[in-house]
């Protein structure tokens, strides 16, 4: 999860001359308040939740959970999960005959406390029911309104009486009978948010592996057996000047159409024009500009291929059909087996010079793949694979002069051999003795190796090693290089090219079988996303939408709420004050969640999708997710509990990032930017909380994953690695705080921005070391993480008051820079370790539990803290598959950042619908726009030599920064501290923007 918060924001507003005028000042101040209206209602308390108080906007948020600040329903919710921790170790204590006493006092000056606080909850819910009376609500919201009073005075006078019978109990066995009875009936309840749900044998990030029995089919009944058949059925048609209907089925229009994958977009006609809808053009650009990556199964449709220039065979040959069928050329697939050398075969998979490595990677990707053992030797690698054939006039002109379709004319766009660059010595060139600096930073902490930890690492020696190796990479390659690229500075590979006016005659490789042809990929063939909005009585998912990969990559998924009835709009409303909002003050400080019922939206690109039951506002959904890979079992699914009333993007990402999409949404955001400026009415009615909140999140989302990919290729790059991201899914946006009472979601009030986020990858070594290979993933992990932590910080920079954001790496980072122990823990050393890990209960449990299960956990010793949270980061790893969790306190895998002024947010969110006017802070529109910009230089990369930008910009500098600190002193647990340091000094950081001129 992620936390922002404290930022003071001062911007140049709109129509405005006092460039140092706050944001908050000019809201307070600006006529543009006018009255709301439901629309408002809807983004301002379903979009974000959020309602500060007067408090909140002069100040930031106390650490201490209970501040002045805090609404009576949080403090209520606040002291009774008080009383039950009290109440557990009284029992506890009371079990071993020990001293309760200290307890005893505490639930004493509980009770008196709830008595106190009472009067001002009875006095809210008559407030509460006068102005629903006032505002002539149905008698639905005022039966929901009654129904809870009378489960409030139930519920608290049952508890009251409970505490009052353990202090009158006389004797060690009358009070601890009255104890357990008091803490049975708490636990019966809810009290707070539920942990989220963890399998210690299903971590998040997973790495997968090859499975020895998916052999590659050899003959044609195998692929009929297996339920794939040639399709379409034959039927005849004709279109065009290009005549084809001499061709057998050729002149099926399905050999024309759109699919899942094949999309003709603009950008697709575009490119196909380019190359003057010549098929021999069309052949040689993709074959030049595109990448293979050695991975089954359809996952980027032909738009996000282009964009990319890299993709699996059938990503591929979904691009060639695309500007095929752009052209007006009939085009399909063709699945089957070939057979390629070996060395080819390595060159072609990533430049392995271990033969088992290059074939078990393809295998990890799911390719079915064999090898050809000749003289005890791997001689030739037999895999599936899928190619494309055109409806082509090749005789005589092999399909230079293209008139008359003659022949279906097979082409192979997805093999190439590859030129490797080396790239630059980064470590030579530094001048650095690396076992000096090794040495000197171990001998500036402490390595206790018999008792698993690590403390008190002085981050700036490398930080003052890797300045100095700046400087002197900046040196050499102003005084030794000439217009140098990417490729040339870092490494990478690039096409061998090959240039023909004609198609080639054949494939470049031996065909075992062609078992099936196309027009549109099968189910079997597609990498597939099920998504499901809540779970029946039978523990199944409900509202279930299954839908291909390609069809949500990189696309802007939301899940968000909307009030159920007409009724839950005109309770929304209610809430409300009446007449001009003129201040922030006049707005609610909560929001009565019990009186709301919504219904869950999965959208894409705010189109709604699908739809879940009606739930009650901060109620907790079931939110599934379940990637089904092509060929592979059925996976176990991932449920994120989200508190209805969220506002998140739904990740949907793998294989790349595109670059037309990062722009397309710079493009979108500058817009709304000027929109919101023009203070335009007539614009302004038309935005919606999808425009603001959905594309915030959305840019978020996408510079998440770009990041992640650029720079774990950049870190591959020194170690011989590759890692190609199978499935980046979770969620990024923003969540509310619940409180509870007794099981009951009683009021919503500020939360902060989360991100939780799974990811399913493949990872390999050219040498095949399979220990280098469980540090490169260990590393991709740290870098996950420090992403999650990094991303928001990004987004919401302020140079002159920095956000604070928290994930599992920023936590062990302060743990380390404040003194504290960073444990490895494992089944053998945990007796000894365990005791002096001070986290919450939940914490330690999953920690236990992940023991149990024989992980080993990294972790520090007491709580650290960020501006709005307290509590532990920790990460659980399999030192056998690589495969890990990367923690923090409440069970999510990711990042959580609240802002202390996320108000500035909620306005924003509730002046789009006001009639008469509007504010919007330019957050909103010019720091993300910014953000969008700079993370399209990443996304853009491709580590060819044709690159002649900067892919890395400061801010990933800096988070590749915090990673290799963080990192160092952890590897050192798994006597890997060269690995870091080679990694540090090799490149991934030393990527500045005046390198490039």
């Amino acid at each position: 999860m992620i936390v922002l918060k404290g930022i003071r924001l001062k911007h140049t507003w709109h129509n405005h001359n006092d460039d140092s005028e706050s944001a908050i000042d000019w809201l307070r101040t600006c006529e543009a308040f006018m009255r709301t209206t439901v629309g408002a209602v809807l983004i301002a308390f379903l979009g974000l939740i959020l309602a500060p108080t007067v408090t909140g906007l002069r100040t930031a948020m106390a650490d201490s959970p209970v501040s002045a600040s805090v609404t009576p329903q949080a403090k209520l919710s606040q002291i009774v999960r008080k009383v039950q921790t009290h109440l557990d170790v009284m029992t506890k204590k009371l079990a071993s005959n020990r001293d309760d006493s200290q307890e005893q006092v505490a639930l004493q000056q509980l009770r008196q406390e709830l008595i106190q606080l009472d009067t001002s909850i009875r006095t809210n819910f008559h407030s509460v029911k006068d102005m629903l009376l006032a505002k002539g609500l149905s008698d639905t919201i005022l039966q929901r309104h009654q129904a809870m009073v009378e489960a409030y005075e139930s519920e608290l006078a049952t508890l009251l009486s409970n505490l009052q019978a353990i202090e009158q109990a006389t004797g060690l066995g009358l009070r601890q009978k009255k104890a357990k009875a008091a803490k049975a009936h708490l636990n019966t309840k809810k009290q707070k948010r539920s942990q989220q749900p963890f399998d210690p044998n299903n971590l998040p990030n997973k790495n997968r592996k090859a499975d020895p029995a998916k052999q590659p089919k050899k003959k044609r009944g195998k692929f009929l057996n297996a339920g794939l058949l040639d399709t379409p059925l034959v039927r005849l048609a004709a279109l065009g000047d290009f005549t084809f209907d001499n061709l057998i089925n050729a002149s099926n229009l399905e050999f024309l159409a759109e699919t899942d994958e094949v999309v003709l977009t603009q950008a697709i006609q575009d490119k196909a024009a380019e190359l003057n809808h010549d098929p021999v053009k069309i052949y040689h650009w993709v074959r030049n500009n595109v990448e293979w990556q050695p991975v089954w199964g359809a996952v980027q449709d032909a738009d996000l291929t282009l964009a990319a220039k890299r993709g699996s065979a059938m990503d591929i040959a979904s691009l060639t059909i695309a500007l095929l069928r752009a052209s007006l050329i009939p085009a399909r697939y063709v699945h089957g087996t070939i057979e390629v050398p070996i060395d080819e075969y390595k060159n072609w998979a990533g430049g392995f010079s271990n033969d088992n490595a290059a074939v078990n990677f393809a295998a990890s990707g799911g390719i079915p793949t064999g090898s050809v053992v000749t003289g005890g030797q791997i001689s030739h690698v037999q895999l599936e694979h899928v190619w494309v054939e055109a409806a082509i006039d090749y005789h005589p002109s092999r399909g230079a002069v293209n008139r008359d379709a003659d022949s279906w004319v097979a082409m192979d766009p997805s093999y190439k051999q590859y030129e490797y660059l080396q790239g630059l010595d980064a470590v030579a060139i530094s001048g650095i003795d690396t076992d000096q600096l090794t040495q000197d930073y171990l001998n500036s902490g402490t390595v206790n190796e018999a008792e698993g930890w690590v403390t008190g690492f002085d981050p700036t020696i490398l930080e003052s090693a890797q300045t100095q190796a700046q400087q002197n990479l900046e040196t050499h390659i102003t005084d030794n290089m000439t217009d140098p690229t990417v490729g040339d500075v870092i490494g990478g590979r690039k096409s061998i090219i090959e240039e023909f006016p004609v198609l080639p005659s054949s494939l470049p490789n031996l065909i075992v079988v062609e078992g099936a042809r196309y027009d549109k990929l099968p189910g079997q063939l597609q990498q597939q996303v099920t998504y499901g909005l809540g779970t029946d009585v039978l523990n199944q998912p409900v509202s279930v939408l299954t839908l291909p990969w390609a069809s949500v990559n990189n696309r802007k998924v939301t899940l968000s709420f909307k009030p159920a009835t007409a009724d839950d709009e005109a309770a929304l409303e209610a809430l409300l004050p009446e007449g001009e909002i003129t201040d922030i003050s006049q707005l609610p400080t909560s929001i009565p969640s019990y009186l709301i019922e919504v219904i869950p939206e999965l959208k894409i690109d705010d189109q709604v999708v699908s739809s879940g039951n009606a739930m009650n506002l901060g109620q907790e959904l079931d939110f599934h997710t379940k990637i089904q890979f092509a060929g592979r079992a059925d996976p176990q699914p991932y449920i994120y509990r989200v508190v209805a009333g969220s506002f998140l993007s739904v990740n949907a990402v793998a294989g790349n990032v595109s670059a037309h999409k990062l722009q397309e949404l710079q493009t979108k955001l500058e817009q709304t930017k000027l929109t919101l400026e023009s203070n335009d009415q007539a614009q302004i009615a038309v935005l919606t909380r999808e425009d603001i909140l959905g594309d915030m999140f959305y840019t978020g989302s996408l510079g998440y994953f770009a990041q992640l990919i650029s720079l774990s290729h950049i870190a591959g790059l020194s170690q011989g690695a590759h890692g190609y991201l199978s499935a980046g899914y979770g969620t990024f946006g923003y969540e509310p705080n619940v409180s509870y009472f007794f099981g009951l979601p009683m009021s919503i009030e500020p939360g902060g921005v989360t991100l939780d986020i799974p990811i399913e990858n493949v990872a390999a070594v050219n040498d095949g070391d399979n220990q280098k290979r469980i540090n490169y993933l260990f590393q991709y992990g740290i870098l996950s993480s420090t992403l999650e932590h990094a991303v928001p910080e990004q987004m919401f920079a302020d140079p002159n008051n920095p956000p604070e954001a928290i994930s599992a790496v920023k936590a062990l980072s302060k743990a380390s820079a404040a003194g504290q122990r960073i444990y490895q823990i494992t089944q053998e050393n945990q007796a000894a370790t365990l005791p002096n890990i001070h986290h919450d209960s939940a914490t330690m449990s999953e920690i236990q539990v992940a023991l149990n299960a024989g992980k080993t956990v990294i972790t520090h010793t007491d709580a650290v803290s960020v501006p709005g949270w307290s509590g532990a980061g920790y990460i659980i790893f399999d030192q056998e598959t690589g495969n890990g969790a990367y923690k923090i306190s409440g069970g999510n895998n990711g990042g959580l950042l609240i802002l202390a002024l996320l108000f500035i947010i909620a306005i924003a969110a509730i002046i789009i619908a006001l009639q008469g006017g509007i504010l919007i802070p330019l957050l909103l529109g010019y720091n993300l726009f910014a953000y969008a910009k700079n993370i399209e230089k990443i996304a853009q990369s491709d580590m060819s030599a044709d690159e002649k930008e900067v892919v890395v910009n400061q801010a990933s500098i800096l988070a590749a920064l915090d990673l290799v600190i963080t990192i160092f002193p952890l590897l050192r647990t798994f006597g890997s501290e060269g690995v870091a340091l080679e990694l540090y000094l090799s490149g991934f950081i030393l990527m500045i923007e005046s390198v490039f001129i």
